[in-house]
């Protein structure tokens, strides 16, 4: 038998990851589409999913061409809820916030339509993603405050910055 390292366990038996440590207050759900006698169904958002307690208070979808890299970027008020509804993206949340316990981690989750991901991103992780493929992605967001013209809430950095150990590029 030929030496090289060997693949660490990624996901159990029934798919689920393990061995990925989390950001406090990050939570995500898998969602499993619907085969419809027309395609499918899958449901984005639901209350009872229990994965936040705040409102909703605007969604919007942001179409993104193959291989945009965005800015890392982090709200001071606004929790994101995002979902790749098309395509396929690699995205990265950096804990920013001094009084986390998960202060200073770093967490990244490939995800899209063959595997439908809501992940909840609260106030002061800063996030950014990469459209992995040659297909646009079509991201949609369900936040909790809706976005205000005369006084954005957010905060960017480029997607290089050593302020954040892992580059977006």
């Amino acid at each position: 038998m030929q030496s090289g390292r060997a693949d660490r366990q990624t996901v159990d038996r029934d798919w689920n990851f393990v061995g990925q440590s989390g950001i406090e207050g990050v939570s995500c759900k898998e969602i499993r589409p619907v085969t419809t006698t027309h395609g499918t169904l899958t449901e984005i958002w639901r209350p009872e999913w229990g994965l936040d307690a705040r409102a909703v208070g605007q969604v919007f979808q942001s179409l993104l061409d193959p291989g945009t890299v965005t800015d890392w970027h982090a709200h001071v008020q606004t929790t994101d809820r995002l979902f790749c509804a098309v395509g396929r993206i690699r995205l990265a949340l950096y804990d920013g916030r001094k009084s986390s316990p998960t202060f200073g981690s770093v967490w990244q989750r490939v995800f899209g339509q063959e595997r439908p991901l809501l992940v909840v991103v609260p106030p002061g992780v800063w996030h950014g993603l990469r459209v992995l493929g040659t297909t646009p992605s079509l991201i949609l967001n369900i936040v909790d405050r809706a976005y205000s013209y005369e006084s954005p809430d957010h905060r960017r950095l480029p997607p290089d910055t050593p302020h954040i150990p892992l580059s977006l590029l």
